[in-house]
């Protein structure tokens, strides 16, 4: 059995600029070990501040990992947006995939982790096949 859960929070970091950058990339970087362990896949969005992220694996360890979450200090006004049962992963092979919108990142990507942002709100399941299909997108240029 396995889900699929869906957040988003506003980003509490103090840092900013390229200190900013380097700590989203360290966040992402240890809870991607963390899923790894868990049995945990999914994928982080950094943009405008907010943080998008979805996780999918066995519900038990789910749940363990969005309570120590809601209790990290570095992200703030979380919502929860969508926990459902799934049948297979959507983000095999990516303990955690990041994408943020950083100075140097190409327009088109800024305008689609907006626009996942945007489709977070009005239809998730639409918002999570996006996050997907830029991840396999900028897969495919590095």
């Amino acid at each position: 059995m396995l889900n699929r859960l869906l957040y988003t929070s506003r980003c509490a970091f103090s840092s900013t600029g390229d200190a900013l950058v380097s700590d989203v990339r360290e966040l992402a970087r240890l809870s991607a070990e963390r899923n790894a362990k868990a049995q945990l896949t999914g994928a982080l969005i950094h943009v405008r501040g907010s943080f998008v992220q979805v996780l999918e694996g066995p519900p038990a360890a789910l749940e363990q990992t969005f309570e120590r979450i809601c209790c990290d200090f570095r992200h703030d006004e979380m919502k929860l947006v969508d926990v459902a049962p799934i049948q297979s992963r959507a983000f095999a092979g990516w303990e955690l995939a990041l994408l943020s919108a950083e100075q140097e990142t190409a327009l088109s990507l800024r305008e689609d982790l907006d626009e996942i942002r945007f489709l977070i709100g009005i239809n998730a399941r639409e918002a999570i096949s996006l996050m997907r299909r830029v991840l396999r997108e900028q897969a495919a240029v590095a």
